[in-house]
C-alpha cells in the first residue's frame, strides 16, 4: 500500500483536514475533533494573522464563510482527493487543487492522456500538453486546456498533471480548474512548484532527517 506526502508550502497552501476529504469515501481517525465552522474561523484568523495585511472590516468572517464555503463544495467535485487551496494572501480567491493515486492498469501513455484530457475532447482549441517531470514522481505529463461549462457558457481554464509510478504500482494525478483563466495561469509556477513536493511513499516508511531540509 502506498500513501501520498505532499510537501507544501505553508506559506501559500492550506490543506483541507482529510476528514473531510479522504474521510469522506473510506475510513478515516485522527485527532482533529473541531467543526467544519470551527476549522474555518481557526485558519481565517490565523492566515490574517500571519499576512503582511491588516485585516479590514469584516474580513476575517469574509474568510470564514469562503473557507466554508470551499469545505461544503470542493470534496464533492472530486470524493476521495485531497484538497489543497491556493491561497497567498487572505484576500485572495482560493483556488482549489486536487491530489489523488490509484492502481495503475493499461498502457501508460494512454492512461496519462486519458486522465490529464489530453486529446481535446470538448475543449474549445487544442489543450496545451507538455511533458512534466516531477522531482520524486519522474516523467508525466502537463495539460492547460480551455472548455466551456454549458451550464452558464463561460469558459473553464483547467490544468493536470499526471505520473505513473512504477515502484508502487500507481498513477498520481493532480487537477485544479477555474471559471476566471487568469485564476489559474498566475498560479501556474506554484502549482508546478507543488507538484515537484509530491512524494509517493510506503505504509511503512519512516522519515529521516535528510527528508525535512
Amino acid at each position: 500500500m502506498s500513501w501520498l506526502d505532499i510537501e507544501y508550502d505553508l506559506d501559500v497552501w492550506l490543506e483541507i483536514p482529510p476528514k473531510w476529504t479522504i474521510g469522506a469515501v473510506e475510513p478515516w481517525e485522527d485527532d482533529d475533533k473541531r467543526a467544519p465552522q470551527d476549522w474555518a474561523s481557526e485558519t481565517a484568523e490565523l492566515w490574517w494573522d500571519e499576512s503582511d495585511e491588516d485585516a479590514g472590516q469584516g474580513e476575517i468572517e469574509l474568510l470564514t464563510s469562503t473557507l466554508l464555503a470551499c469545505l461544503e463544495r470542493y470534496p464533492k467535485m472530486f470524493p476521495g482527493f485531497e484538497i489543497l487551496l491556493y491561497l497567498p494572501t487572505p484576500s485572495s480567491i482560493p483556488l482549489p487543487v486536487f491530489v489523488t493515486h490509484f492502481p495503475s492498469e493499461g498502457e501508460k501513455d494512454y492512461e496519462l492522456r486519458r486522465v490529464t484530457l489530453a486529446e481535446g475532447e470538448g475543449a474549445i482549441e487544442k489543450p496545451i500538453v507538455e511533458d512534466f517531470t516531477a522531482d520524486s514522481l519522474g516523467n508525466g505529463l502537463r495539460v492547460l486546456r480551455y472548455s466551456i461549462n454549458d451550464e452558464n457558457n463561460t469558459v473553464i481554464s483547467s490544468l493536470r498533471y499526471a505520473w505513473r509510478n512504477e515502484e508502487h504500482g500507481q498513477d498520481v494525478v493532480i487537477i485544479t480548474g477555474s471559471p476566471a483563466p487568469a485564476h489559474v495561469l498566475t498560479a501556474l509556477d506554484a502549482i508546478d512548484e507543488l507538484a515537484h513536493s509530491v512524494n509517493l511513499r510506503h505504509n511503512d516508511y519512516v522519515p529521516t532527517v535528510s527528508d525535512g531540509d
